[in-house]
C-alpha cells in the first residue's frame, strides 16, 4: 500500500514548511523519501505476515466474551469505585484539585492518543488511568510476541469522562445512548478500534518530520484489522484476569471499558 503513494508524498513534501521567518521551499530528495517509505513498507509487511486480520481471528465466542458484562455490571462497578456521578465541568475541576481525578494521558509519549475527545473530558480516577495504561502496555506486549522489533503502536481513546449533563445532551442526539453511564464516574473510557498510530523511527535530514506523523497514521489505517485483532486479544486477557470489564459496541465501533478495583 505504501509503495503506491510515493509520487503523492514526494509532491506533498516538496512543499511549503513553516519557519520563523515565514515559509520556505523544501525540495525533498526522492531517493531519501523512497528509502524512508521503503522502511515503513517493510514494517507494514512484517505486521501483515505475522498477525491475522480481525475477521480471521475473532470467533463468535470471543465476541460474546466481550458482551458478558453489560451496562448494569459496569454501573455497579462505577458506583462502588468511582467518584460519584459528576454533573458539571466545575465538579470535574474540583475533583482534579482534590486529586480524585487525574489527566487520562500523562504525557505525549503514552501508547495511546485521544480521538475527538474534548479537553474538559480527558480525566479519570488514578486507578482507571492505571488500567488504561495497562491495556496500552499489554497491547504492545501482544504485538511483541509476533514481531519483536516492532515500533510502538498507539491505540485510540474516543471517550473518557462524561458529565451527567453531557450524557443527557448526548441522549437527545443519539437514542442509543443511555442516560446512566459509567463514564460519569471517572472509571470508564471507550477504545475506538478503527484508529491506530505507528510511531515510526525519526526521519532522515532534509525530510520534514511531518512525513513521519502522516506515514504513522497511514500505516495505522492500513493495519487496522490486524491491530483490532490484537486489541481484542488484549481486552479478553485483562477481563479474564479481573482487571477490567469490556463491552464490544459495534454500532459505535469501540470497546467500552470499565476498570475494576484492585484485588
Amino acid at each position: 500500500m505504501l509503495k503506491k503513494i510515493l509520487p503523492l508524498l514526494t509532491l506533498l513534501f516538496g512543499a511549503l514548511v513553516a519557519s520563523g521567518a515565514g515559509f520556505y521551499l523544501v525540495r525533498v530528495r526522492e531517493t531519501a523519501l523512497a528509502e524512508y517509505i521503503k522502511q515503513a513498507h517493510q514494517i507494514e509487511r512484517e505486521f501483515v505476515t505475522r498477525t491475522p486480520i480481525y475477521e480471521d481471528f475473532a470467533t463468535p465466542d470471543m465476541e460474546m466474551t466481550l458482551r458478558k458484562y453489560l451496562l448494569m455490571d459496569h454501573l455497579r462497578v462505577a458506583e462502588k469505585a468511582g467518584v460519584g456521578a459528576v454533573a458539571t465541568d466545575e465538579e470535574v475541576q474540583k475533583l482534579v484539585e482534590e486529586g480524585k481525578l487525574v489527566p487520562a494521558r500523562p504525557d505525549e509519549d503514552a501508547d495511546f492518543h485521544f480521538y475527538n475527545v474534548p479537553k474538559e473530558g480527558r480525566f479519570l480516577t488514578p486507578r482507571a488511568r492505571e488500567g488504561l495504561e495497562l491495556i496500552a502496555q499489554r497491547f504492545q506486549k501482544n504485538i511483541e510476541k509476533r514481531y519483536q522489533k516492532h515500533p510502538p503502536v498507539r491505540i485510540a481513546v474516543s471517550s473518557v469522562l462524561r458529565t451527567t449533563g453531557y450524557q443527557k445532551d448526548l441522549q437527545k442526539k443519539n437514542p442509543n445512548a443511555s442516560f446512566a453511564s459509567s463514564h460519569s464516574y471517572g472509571v470508564s473510557f471507550d477504545l475506538f478500534y478503527d484508529d491506530y498510530y505507528v510511531k515510526l523511527p525519526p526521519v532522515s535530514p532534509g525530510i520534514p518530520d511531518e512525513l513521519r506523523t502522516r506515514l504513522g497514521y497511514l500505516l495505522g489505517d492500513a493495519l487496522m484489522r490486524q491491530f483490532r485483532a490484537i486489541l481484542m486479544e488484549t481486552l479478553i486477557q485483562l477481563q479474564e484476569e479481573g482487571e477490567i470489564y469490556a463491552i464490544l459496541e459495534k454500532n459505535q465501533r469501540c470497546y467500552h471499558v470499565t476498570v475494576l478495583e484492585k484485588k
